[in-house]
């Protein structure tokens, strides 16, 4: 009993902690989710243009289409991925913005044959989640600021029920890139890391301690990235596959940390506990 208490102690010791983060850094903290949530982006869209013909030649061998037609593809996917960050960091359309990258990326997935490949669709669906809860974002602002002109005392009736639902598979999408990062290895420090991991991603998912849950597991897979992702240190030609997860990682760490500012909402085991 008295372990039960303390570690209620120390969890709502620890969710006071990120919340009061989350408040001293809510002007700061949806520039960096942006910067990083873009990451992956703006890194594949500098990597076509410095390696346009390597890119021709892989679209010609994938697709087995023209030259005209890869050139195309290649230009779509460069101005599309390239255009759709700069609107997200300057916040102008961003609804357009996420659409766009939206597009991109399944554009991608396709391209890359990821569907036939776990760990990348699993990594493509948490980005997927990201943008999806940037799109959240700018849709509660948007309704602050309507509610904002519409002046004290007035009902704003406003179904915000679709972006609760968003909200919530945003999270869910999230969740999918810690399951790549699972060890299956029958060892008590891979045993423990799978375990806390997995109940940080429950929590995620569920909307229990979201903020709490969503830092953290923001700041391991940014540890994780920095150790494990090293590109930097790497000279031959392997460097370019760490550089590309190294900055798809960046990309969930920026989603996570949306969810850290946006918080549980409606649709969350936190709400359904206040009704009970």
């Amino acid at each position: 009993m008295e372990v039960d208490d303390l570690w209620l102690r120390l969890l709502s010791r620890s969710e006071d902690i990120a919340d009061e983060v989350s408040r001293r850094s809510r002007h700061v903290l949806p520039i960096v989710a942006r910067l990083f949530l873009t990451a992956t982006f703006l890194e594949d869209a500098l990597r076509m243009w410095l390696h346009f013909s390597e890119y021709l030649e892989y679209l010609q061998l994938q697709l087995n289409c023209s030259e005209l037609l890869s050139v195309f593809v290649v230009i779509v996917n460069l101005i599309g991925q390239l255009l759709g960050s700069v609107l997200v960091l300057f916040r102008v359309w961003v609804n357009l913005a996420v659409l766009l990258l939206g597009g991109m990326l399944l554009l991608q997935v396709q391209l890359h044959m990821v569907p036939w490949q776990l760990q990348l669709l699993l990594r493509s669906a948490a980005l997927l989640g990201g943008l999806l809860l940037l799109h959240v974002e700018t849709q509660e602002q948007r309704l602050c600021g309507t509610g904002a002109e519409a002046g004290a005392g007035v009902p704003l009736l406003v179904n915000r029920r679709p972006q609760h639902l968003m909200r919530l598979a945003g999270r869910a999408l999230l969740a999918c890139m810690y399951l790549t990062l699972l060890r299956f290895e029958l060892c008590i420090p891979a045993v423990v890391l799978n375990s806390f991991g997995v109940m940080l991603m429950a929590f995620i998912v569920l909307g229990y301690r979201t903020r709490l849950a969503a830092l953290t597991l923001a700041l391991l897979l940014t540890l994780w990235n920095l150790f494990s992702n090293s590109w930097w240190l790497i000279h031959d030609a392997s460097g370019d596959l760490f550089k590309y997860n190294c900055f798809h990682t960046l990309s969930v760490v920026g989603g996570l940390l949306h969810d850290a500012v946006l918080g549980p909402g409606q649709v969350s085991l936190e709400q359904y506990k206040k009704r009970w």
